[in-house]
């Protein structure tokens, strides 16, 4: 791997600093449901960006495409808290373990991954076809072969493949696109926890 990728894997674990203030500032308040949902996504943050940074310098980049989607996941669920009518309530019945899709916003439409991907997406474009390419590394797919062969020689007809504990036809490019993903996906994060960080310091007031 190249100096880049090593350079993006630091930015990516320099978030830790952040999410550790924001947990603080956030707890400095009082406690709600939503408290209890938002330190879950934070800690779960923290689990899956150390466990992506390890997996990418372990050059296992298949395993590690998997924690984007579950970054992702993360966003995506916590983003929901937003379109509610009850915002706490909605963070009490995960807790009570019913499934996020099983919920509805309050125009009545179910919490299904695809809506909540499609609403987030209106305000960052990317995010669709992020959901769309991490899917296909949790589910078998084209991105698996392409990942354990490669054609060494089109006019021959001569493919390679491999079965290896290492990348080997992983190139740097996809790495850091990867890491991008995740930088960028927490970013989000901090920006809703920021929102909710605010509405607990400013009780009954409109976020302008």
């Amino acid at each position: 791997m190249n100096k880049e990728v090593e350079i993006e894997l630091k930015r990516l674990e320099s978030q830790e600093t952040q999410i550790f203030k924001l947990a603080k500032r956030m707890h400095k308040k009082g406690t709600f449901h939503l408290d209890f949902l938002a330190n879950a996504v934070l800690n779960r943050s923290l689990h899956l960006i150390f466990g992506f940074t390890h997996l990418i310098r372990d050059e296992n980049y298949i395993a590690a495409s998997h924690l984007v989607r579950c970054h992702l996941d993360n966003i995506l669920r916590f983003s929901a808290a937003w379109l509610v009518e009850n915002p706490h309530e909605f963070a009490r019945q995960i807790m009570k373990g019913t499934q996020v899709d099983k919920l509805k916003d309050r125009n009545g439409k179910k919490l299904k991954d695809w809506y909540l991907c499609e609403i987030l997406n209106k305000e960052y474009p990317w995010i669709t076809n992020v959901y769309k390419t991490s899917s296909d590394f949790i589910h078998l797919s084209h991105k698996h072969i392409f990942t354990s062969s490669i054609l060494k020689d089109k006019n021959n007809a001569l493919i390679e493949f491999r079965i290896s504990k290492k990348d080997n036809y992983v190139p740097d490019e996809s790495r850091i696109e990867a890491i991008k993903c995740m930088i960028e996906i927490t970013n989000i994060l901090f920006d809703y926890i920021k929102n909710w960080i605010w509405t607990k310091d400013n009780p009954g007031k409109p976020r302008q």
